[in-house]
């Protein structure tokens, strides 16, 4: 009677366990060739993370050559056109101690290596792991070691549209000078093209507006209309129109806006000089760069769509 006690209760325990549906793991092992280098890995891990691995390892290896491929190191699954060391910073992200970490954002210290991040988001590109491109991609994001040029790069070669418009308007503020050769290798033709568009349009308008001042606006109580006419002449052209023509210190629409406001032009009566600057600010014409870059930037991610 015992016995038969013990076996009904194990009985009883067997039934109501069950596997569980997304981690019970066969004990397969598969062996993957990269360049000259020998990966020995959990064929169920490899096929959970990625689909192109679960459709590989999904093919039938019955009565064909592959029914060896994968299962030694003399007969490996080889991976043409990667390299060993992109492959092992795959791993390090699937298998080691790299993890998503939102905390790690907000410390450089914490952070994986920029060339790191780059490898994995090229191999989870490839083998279609959509957690690992994520990640990648948030940590390159706000990464401090990440150069513009290259995240520009990496914004065309993988469609990060989100990256697009902000860092071009750093590359705008940037002097064209300030490019280096190894960055002009790296910024994607179209972008390049376009960042020297708008730096010959925004060149074109600020000589135009150093050329010629805005027109004074004259109070109907001024009492001397041409000569604080021809003073505020004068005072564009010592001022705002050598703020806009420096050649070391670039100064925005708004910082010459600002210069304006605060001038002293004693031979410019207050009404005339208050009717002057707003007409320039009305315009509009000391913050038309801005509409350049956008429109730009408009056209940019209209083509980066179309990849």
């Amino acid at each position: 009677m015992e016995v038969a006690r013990r076996l009904a209760g194990i009985c009883s325990t067997l039934s109501t366990t069950k596997r569980s549906v997304s981690h019970y793991y066969e004990d397969i092992f598969v062996v993957i060739k990269v360049e000259s280098q020998l990966y020995r890995l959990p064929a169920a891990l490899l096929r959970k993370r990625s689909r192109v691995f679960a459709d590989l390892f999904s093919l039938p290896r019955e009565n064909s050559v592959r029914h060896i491929e994968g299962l030694s190191d003399e007969h490996p699954i080889v991976l043409e056109g990667h390299s060993c060391c992109d492959f092992d910073c795959l791993l390090d992200f699937l298998f080691g101690s790299i993890h998503d970490d939102t905390d790690a954002l907000n410390s450089s210290a914490e952070r994986p290596s920029v060339s790191f991040l780059i490898s994995v988001l090229k191999m989870c590109a490839v083998f279609d792991i959509h957690d690992g491109t994520s990640y990648a991609i948030a940590q390159l994001e706000t990464h401090p070691l990440l150069d513009l040029a290259t995240k520009l790069q990496i914004c065309h070669h993988y469609n990060i549209a989100p990256w697009l418009a902000p860092a071009f308007r750093v590359l705008v503020s940037r002097p064209i000078q300030t490019l280096t050769e190894t960055d002009i290798a790296k910024v994607p033709s179209k972008v390049l093209y376009t960042f020297l568009q708008v730096k010959h349009e925004i060149a074109t308008h600020r000589l135009s507006l150093a050329s010629v001042s805005p027109p004074a606006v004259n109070d109907l109580s001024c009492k001397a209309p041409l000569t604080c006419a021809h003073h505020w002449e004068v005072a564009w052209r010592d001022g705002p129109a050598e703020m806009l023509r420096h050649p070391d210190i670039y100064y925005t629409g708004r910082d010459i806006l600002a210069q304006l406001e605060s001038a002293d032009l004693p031979q410019v009566c207050n009404l005339c000089r208050d009717l002057s600057v707003d007409n320039v600010k009305d315009s509009g014409a000391l913050f038309l760069e801005d509409r350049f870059v956008e429109d730009r930037i408009i056209e940019l991610i209209n083509w980066l769509g179309d990849q």
